[in-house]
């Protein structure tokens, strides 16, 4: 009997070493083999500025708000900017109905004009060069002094260069604009379409729009404040696409892996969430600052992304999180 009671407690000490033994290399020693970091949830965000000084005439969200990619957040007033777009339209007109004044040519009214002036200086180039003709007569004769005779001259001159000038502007009429005055023209056109984009450009500056879908973190300004150039106005976060940097060291980085899967647990919620492996450093860098690793030996780590999924919108930007990596 003492034989068989010796044997049987052998037996229940090896079996509960045993145990022992596998409860450690189960629970103790799988546990030292997980990776353990620390880090914080990061995400997009994108600050709207406005790209011209002015004053805030218009915005249409407050902090927490859901916006949509290319929605108008806030809106600058510069009544300068218009008035200049309106100036530079009117030019673009004037020049357009230049150019088209100068290509459609001389109008019938015109032209009959022309003809009407080339006529009458003809008639009364006529008429003087008739009475200097019988001036001359009498002056041969003796029966006009000659300082008259004169007079009818210079009256003959006058109406020859009226008599050419009509006939030079109904030739201009007839033969049309130059063509480098059209091109000129043309030129100018051209000029004023671009004045006038430019001031398209700088109004559509004063919408201040969103290039992301996500929710407004941030709100800076206020409707009816003066807002500087180049200032945040808006900052706009998307929630849905978050990240978690954390630090590896040296010793533990063969063991993570690219589209690894990675646990976390956020403060306030017993919740474990899961993420991704998605980018690792290819040099290392010294411990940052305000990074703390588990281990304190390590001087040279290694950054790691983990990409997390952030349904229902538990997750928010700057939460630190504990990670493990299995």
């Amino acid at each position: 009997m003492k034989s068989i009671r010796t044997i049987v407690i052998v037996l229940v000490l090896l079996l509960a070493g045993g145990g022992g033994w596998w409860a450690y290399r189960t629970h103790y020693a799988g546990r030292s083999q997980a990776i353990l970091a620390t880090g914080t949830i990061e995400g997009t965000s994108v600050e709207l500025c406005a790209k011209t000084p002015g004053t805030i005439s218009k915005l249409t969200v407050k902090e927490g708000d859901r916006v949509t990619r290319g929605q108008e957040v806030a809106e600058i007033a510069r009544n300068d900017l218009v008035a200049q777009r309106e100036q530079n339209a009117i030019a673009l007109l004037k020049a357009e109905a230049q150019l088209r004044d100068l290509t459609s040519g001389a109008r019938d009214q015109e032209l009959e004009q022309a003809r009407a002036n080339v006529n009458i200086a003809q008639a009364s180039y006529g008429q003087s060069a008739t009475n200097l003709a019988a001036r001359e007569t009498l002056y041969r004769q003796g029966a006009v002094a000659k300082d008259v005779l004169d007079q009818y001259r210079l009256a003959v001159e006058l109406d020859q260069n009226k008599l050419d000038a009509a006939k030079a502007a109904l030739s201009l009429l007839e033969d049309g604009s130059r063509p480098e005055v059209i091109t000129a023209s043309r030129e100018e056109v051209d000029r004023s379409q671009a004045v006038l984009q430019a001031s398209d450009a700088m109004l559509d500056d004063l919408k201040i729009i969103s290039p992301i879908a996500g929710i407004v973190d941030t709100k800076n300004y206020e409707q009816g404040e003066f807002s500087p150039q180049g200032v945040s106005v808006v900052t706009v976060v998307d929630l849905s696409d978050l990240w978690i940097k954390v630090y590896i060291p040296t010793d533990e980085l063969p063991a993570v892996k690219l589209g690894q899967i990675a646990h976390f647990t956020v403060s306030g919620t017993d919740r474990v969430f899961t993420g991704t492996v998605s980018e690792i450093a290819s040099k290392g860098e010294f411990t940052p600052k305000e990074i703390q690793t588990r281990e304190e030996r390590a001087n040279v780590v290694f950054g790691v992304k983990i990409r997390i999924d952030n349904q229902g919108g538990l997750l928010k930007q700057g939460m630190p999180a504990d990670v493990t990596f299995d």
